[in-house]
């Protein structure tokens, strides 16, 4: 649009600048030279009022372009924080989920030896009443040999 504007511009201001080609043998009434001079200057200011519009349209069209970039900038910074935000929380579930897996494991080896211990335990615990039985019955044999015998 831009340069339609100043090659339309240039075309007028050098139709306007450059002479007239007139013959020779004709005569120019003074009238008609002072027609011909009021033409530039309407022309001129025809111009200096469509540039003035076409400044006013520009600055209306960056003021929409910069809100817009900036909004686009105030996007772009939340969605960073976004980021950020969400890679920190990323990073702490990481590390709870690494102490509780830690924690689990080392839960699961205690439960283990404890499990370990109790059967260990009880194993003791039924060899102790089964040799204290056998012991008994061992016992009870001596002396029911030696009373009667």
């Amino acid at each position: 649009m831009n340069k339609i504007l100043f090659a339309l511009l240039f075309c007028v201001v050098a139709a306007s600048v450059a002479p007239a080609a007139v013959p020779a043998d004709s005569a120019v009434a003074p009238a008609d030279s002072a027609a011909e001079m009021s033409a530039p200057q309407e022309t001129c200011s025809e111009f200096k009022s469509e540039l003035a519009h076409r400044d006013s349209l520009m600055a209306i069209a960056d003021s929409s372009c910069s809100v817009e970039k900036d909004s686009l900038r105030a996007a772009l910074n939340s969605e960073k924080a976004k980021g950020e935000n969400w890679e920190k929380s990323y990073e702490t579930m990481k590390k709870s989920n690494e102490t509780c897996a830690k924690a689990l494991s080392v839960s699961v080896g205690v439960n283990e030896k404890n499990k370990e211990k109790e059967n260990q335990s009880r194993s003791q615990a039924a060899m102790m009443t089964s040799s204290s039985f056998f012991g008994g019955i061992a016992l009870g044999m001596l002396l029911f040999w030696l009373i009667f015998d």
